[in-house]
């Protein structure tokens, strides 16, 4: 599972720049300027400014980045999640929880899941 439009964006705005992007990921130059003008139509808005000297972000861009950095994640921790070589997806469940006491009012559970510890307060 994944968006690969965000994972193409988020690695031309980390390298500046296509083609080193397309290297990266292991497409065409060209295929990597139709996903991020796909991404800018679909939302509306311009998120790099393209220059010889390669690309920096615009408002909107600096915007999306942020998102779109936590939805790949999330599409990580989904992947490992159901990853079938995963010792958890073969017949094994989670582990729950640990559920800890913060004072007479508040608790918080906190749990790891695709390599992240995860903290909730109750």
């Amino acid at each position: 599972m994944d968006d690969f439009r965000l994972r193409v964006f988020t690695t031309v705005a980390r390298l500046g720049g296509f083609t080193a992007a397309a290297r990266e990921l292991g497409v065409s130059q060209p295929a990597v300027s139709q996903h991020v003008s796909e991404l800018e139509k679909e939302l509306g808005c311009s998120l790099l400014e393209r220059s010889r000297e390669g690309v920096t972000l615009t408002t909107e861009g600096e915007r999306l980045l942020g998102y779109a950095r936590q939805v790949l994640h999330w599409y990580d921790v989904i992947n490992a999640a159901f990853d079938k070589d995963d010792v958890f997806s073969r017949g094994k469940s989670l582990p729950e929880p640990v559920r800890l006491k913060l004072s007479d009012e508040k608790t918080a559970r906190v749990w790891t899941a695709g390599g992240d510890i995860h903290i909730e307060l109750d």
